[in-house]
């Protein structure tokens, strides 16, 4: 049986056009990034929907609106970008999470078999993070002439739930803890 066929106005295609100079930065929405070390920005294209279960996230945060979210794909895609030193707490996802760096060196860290373990990404350098294994990413540095790195992250699913593992929080949670002591 043949694939259907469709004939669409350009008007509807160009619904699926984000360029990366117009996309929005998100900084925020996601627990960690209120930390030092967890300053990020988020470039939303392809979005998904907030998982629904108490506890969880998304894995892009709930405040980042992606450039185009009329399209069910069954996966997002969000580049992120950060300062040297800067990325994410260890968390999991429910479902298959990859990497390419596009600008800068990157550091994709998980917990092993028999501890942690990384690899580190150069520009168009590809990694996948199978579903369960804890992982974090970490700028090690920018693009030349720029003061941020840029990796492109991709997330399986049309409302995929990422938890930060207990680590994560306890760092959290102290910071926050720390704020409220100074002032």
């Amino acid at each position: 049986m043949p694939l259907p066929i469709v004939h669409l106005a350009a008007a509807d295609m160009l619904k699926g056009l984000a360029r990366f100079s117009d996309l929005e930065r998100c900084s925020s929405g996601l627990p960690d990034m209120v930390l030092p070390e967890g300053k990020r920005a988020f470039l939303n294209v392809l979005g998904f929907d907030q998982p629904t279960a108490e506890g969880y996230t998304s894995p892009f945060g709930d405040e980042a609106r992606p450039a185009v979210s009329h399209l069910r794909a069954g996966f997002g895609v969000s580049y992120i970008e950060c300062e040297v030193g800067k990325g994410v707490l260890m968390h999991n996802h429910e479902t298959v999470e990859t990497f390419i760096g596009m600008k800068g060196r990157w550091r994709v860290e998980w917990e092993g078999a028999t501890g942690n373990q990384s690899v580190d990404l150069g520009p168009l350098d590809f990694f996948a993070c199978p579903v369960g294994v804890p992982r974090r990413f970490e700028c090690l540095e920018a693009g030349t002439g720029d003061k941020v790195g840029l990796l492109l992250g991709i997330v399986e699913g049309n409302a995929p739930a990422a938890e930060f593992s207990p680590s994560a929080w306890k760092r959290i949670e102290e910071y926050q803890a720390s704020q409220a002591q100074a002032g």
